[in-house]
């Protein structure tokens, strides 16, 4: 009877655990990430720019990498592999693009469907 009852806690226990580690960031969660990333972009641009270097590419990657780049751990977990990569790879283009073009600080349009 003990090893009945111990097997099915630790079955709870493992589902729980699973169910846990799979959960998958909110629509709004990604969408605050790729708004900080692009916030970022902007601020790097501004810097750039009072160092007359604004639009370069190189530099804007060089604090791109500041950041860690798509290893940062700032991004909020949205499941598999491939969405984070997904998720990381949006953010990084909204930095780059933001950084070169100092485009005005505002949120990103937001996507039809989140990722994950």
């Amino acid at each position: 009877m003990e090893k009945r009852y111990a097997a099915a806690t630790l079955s709870l226990s493992l589902a729980a655990l699973l169910t846990a580690c799979t959960s998958g960031a909110s629509h709004d969660e990604q969408m605050k990430y790729l708004d900080k990333m692009a916030q970022r972009g902007v601020e790097a641009h501004a810097v750039l720019k009072s160092q007359g270097g604004a639009g370069d590419p190189d530099k804007c990657e060089g604090i791109y990498g500041l950041y860690n780049g798509r290893h940062g751990n700032d991004a909020p977990d949205v499941g598999s592999y491939d969405e984070k990569v997904a998720l990381l790879e949006e953010g990084e283009g909204l930095f780059m693009n933001r950084c070169m073009n100092g485009a005005p600080s505002s949120a990103p349009a937001p996507r039809a469907t989140p990722i994950g």
